[in-house]
């Protein structure tokens, strides 16, 4: 077992200053897609029903799976010598960020739809980065240093999605108007990727040659799509059911109440600084301190005891909410939500995170990875979808009661999968 010293000193490796810079970037785009344009739609008078059903845009990032094996086995033209990941990564990062510069020319009052067009777009680039991140993510290091390089991916995640996105984001919105807050920092990630480019190293792999679809078409779909997802199957079949059910809920209570989190701060009366500073800035404090206790733990106790206590918190620090909803604005009481929530989202992403990536094979690292995310968040992101509608009928308390409920299931699943010899494979 190692000690807590030898924990924090893996975080200073090479491959996880990388790894954040790499979870810096994932961040950025899924930011500007959630927060800052739940506001931007809030305070431009669109419906909660309609900012609602926006966070279906996010299930992109969940059904990545369906074009991951691409990722995993074709070479792109031109940018191959580039190295098969890096050769993606700056792809999708280089669109990514004209589509992002693009919705900031846009304003959603005059063309809705056009807007959700390019927000649309967005996530979709964004989510083929996010195919590469990942299994760069897994790739460069050992198995057992999957719980630091979580830690340090969601540590650069939040930096990107909330200091960078939405701290600044909001801070621009503020002075310059949403728009040009969109410009500037879709300029800026452009800029970002293309210098951490530079310093990212190609992992080494075992990868299997890429078949023509075009020579046989059966033996490509099966290699490519099937052949990923046996492999999972003959691994952990016995397992497998429990596995899925432990993935469809355990985030569910989190992504539900996702969607409403910024109309609900915008309902209360506190202005865009002060979502900025509080809520953003230093929740990000909070979910960093969350992340790296979360790594540290599971390096120290392994994954399976971190699961049932992320089971256990995320529906619990929901409540805050509640209370916080019949409290009403007060700054004081806005700071104990945020760091109750935020603390507990850091390290329960860091345990999800850890789950999935030790259950795939390097040979398959893309596909597996994103074939089991969407397994874990699809059913989640179609049931947010209809959280503007519940707070439009009965009314943020009510909602924040039925965020919470809505992770008992998790903690049952979770309980039962700890318990079986899959707990075995989790310490390995």
């Amino acid at each position: 077992m190692a000690s807590f010293s030898q924990s924090f000193l893996a975080y200073f490796q090479k491959k996880n200053l990388q790894i954040i810079l790499l979870g810096c970037l994932s961040g950025i785009p899924l930011g500007l897609l959630i927060d800052p344009l739940n506001y931007w739609l809030a305070e431009a008078g669109i419906e909660k029903s309609t900012i609602g059903l926006f966070s279906l845009i996010l299930i992109v990032y969940t059904i990545k799976a369906l074009w991951a094996p691409l990722i995993d086995r074709l070479s792109l033209p031109i940018l191959n010598g580039l190295g098969q990941r890096r050769s993606w990564l700056i792809f999708s990062q280089t669109v990514t960020g004209c589509f992002v510069i693009s919705l900031g020319m846009i304003d959603p009052n005059s063309n809705i739809l056009f807007f959700a067009y390019i927000a649309f777009f967005i996530s979709i680039f964004s989510a083929t980065q996010d195919i590469c991140v990942d299994a760069l993510r897994i790739e460069l290091v050992q198995k057992k240093e999957l719980g630091e390089a979580s830690s340090v991916y969601v540590i650069g995640y939040r930096i990107g999605a909330v200091l960078i996105s939405q701290v600044i984001g909001l801070y621009l919105a503020e002075i310059f108007g949403f728009q040009t807050a969109y410009v500037f920092l879709g300029l800026f990630f452009i800029g970002f990727s293309i210098l951490t480019f530079y310093f990212l190293d190609e992992p080494d792999r075992i990868a299997k040659p890429m078949l023509s679809p075009f020579t046989n078409f059966g033996k490509w779909l099966k290699d490519s799509f099937l052949d990923p997802y046996l492999d999972l199957f003959l691994r952990y079949k016995n397992h497998l059911i429990i596995l899925l059910l432990v993935m469809f809920t355990y985030r569910l209570s989190d992504i539900f109440l996702g969607p409403m989190a910024m109309p609900f701060y915008q309902f209360l009366g506190f202005t865009k600084s002060e979502v900025a500073t509080y809520t953003n800035l230093y929740g990000l404090s909070m979910t960093i301190a969350g992340g790296l206790f979360g790594g540290l733990l599971i390096h120290r106790f392994g994954i399976a005891s971190m699961l049932i206590a992320g089971s256990i918190l995320a529906p619990l620090t929901n409540l805050f909410f509640l209370l916080l909803n019949n409290v009403g604005k007060d700054l004081s009481f806005l700071i104990l939500t945020i760091t109750a929530d935020n603390f507990t989202q850091g390290f329960v992403v860091v345990v999800v995170i850890s789950l999935l990536s030790s259950v795939v094979s390097k040979t398959y690292t893309a596909t597996q990875y994103a074939g089991l995310f969407l397994l874990g968040t699809l059913p989640s992101r179609l049931i947010s979808s209809s959280s503007g509608f519940i707070v439009d009928s009965y009314g943020f308390g009510e909602f924040f009661i039925i965020c919470a409920l809505s992770g008992i299931p998790a903690i049952i699943f979770t309980i039962m999968l700890v318990n079986t010899s899959f707990k075995l494979s989790l310490k390995d």
